[in-house]
C-alpha cells in the first residue's frame, strides 16, 4: 500500500525517509561498531531483535521479533515518523503493540542514501504501557527490495531495559 500516491512531492519524501531507514542498516557484520553501547549488561537488561517489513511509511512487526525470551509486539504495526535535530535522529519508528507503544530513533549515515542496504545506530526515545520508562540502544539494518526505497525489511538488534 502506498499512502503517498497522488500527493505532489510525496514520492520524493518517501524515498528520502526510506533512504534514511536504509542508511541505518548497511551490514550485519558492522552491528557492533555502529553504536557505542552505554547500557551495562545486567540481570534487568534484555536482548531485543525487531524484524519488520515496511511499505512506504508503514509496516508490520514480523514473527521472530523477540524481547528477552518472549515475542516482541506480536501482530504489531509500525509507522515511520520524521525525527529532528533535538532528538538526534532523522527518523523514528513508532511500534504499536498490544502492550503499548515504543518509539525508536535512528537514521542513515553519510553516503548511504542511494544504497539498497543501509545501517545506523538506534535508541529508545520513549514508550507507553509496558514500554513506559524503557531505555535501550543498538544497531539497525534495512534492505530495500528495489532502488526506489519504498519496500524493505528492517532488523533492529540491541539491548533494552524494560
Amino acid at each position: 500500500m502506498n499512502t503517498s500516491a497522488g500527493r505532489p512531492g510525496s514520492r520524493a519524501l518517501a524515498v528520502m525517509i526510506a533512504a534514511v531507514c536504509l542508511t541505518s542498516c548497511a551490514n550485519h557484520n558492522d552491528q557492533g561498531s555502529a553504536s557505542a553501547a552505554t547500557i551495562t549488561p545486567g540481570p534487568e537488561v534484555e536482548k531485543i531483535v525487531i524484524k519488520t517489513r515496511i511499505v512506504g511509511f508503514t509496516g508490520k512487526v514480523l514473527t521472530g521479533s523477540v524481547l528477552g525470551d518472549a515475542a516482541f509486539c506480536p501482530g504489531g504495526t509500525l509507522r515511520h515518523d520524521h525525527g529532528s535535530l533535538e532528538i538526534g535522529f532523522p527518523a523514528v519508528n513508532v511500534f504499536n503493540c498490544e502492550a503499548g507503544t515504543l518509539r525508536i530513533g535512528f537514521g542513515p549515515g553519510p553516503g548511504q542514501m542511494d544504497q539498497a542496504v543501509q545501517t545506523s545506530a538506534w535508541r529508545v526515545l520513549d514508550g507507553t504501557g509496558s514500554f513506559a520508562g524503557a531505555t535501550g540502544e543498538g544497531t539497525m539494518r534495512v534492505k530495500f527490495e528495489d532502488r526506489d526505497a519504498a519496500i524493505g525489511q528492517e532488523t533492529f538488534t540491541g539491548v533494552v531495559v524494560p
